[in-house]
């Protein structure tokens, strides 16, 4: 999985790409964003609440947050987690 060529794909769209690591165990919560946002799982584990289900990504899968929707994202692993948040730029 090429990190930069994943960048310029969802680039092309608009969005922007936004690299992050969790700790073991570590999460944020948001109460949502005015536009759609993606997560992709590089490495590690990582789980998704959001419309009252909860999702175990793979990786190199995506999962899409609807706008204004009230999300947690969490490393439920042993080891860090590498993670791409993809956003547009008027999220906030």
């Amino acid at each position: 999985m090429n990190l930069e060529e994943i960048k310029k794909n969802w680039q092309k769209k608009g969005l922007i790409s936004e690299y992050y690591e969790l700790k073991p165990q570590d999460y944020w919560s948001d109460p949502g964003h005015k536009t759609d946002e993606y997560f992709i799982l590089l490495e590690g584990e990582m789980q998704v609440s959001c419309q009252d289900k909860v999702f175990n990504l793979e990786i190199g899968k995506e999962i899409m947050i609807p706008a204004q929707e009230p999300h947690i994202v969490k490393n439920n692993g042993s080891t860090v987690s590498k993670v791409l948040w993809i956003h547009y730029p008027n999220f906030a």
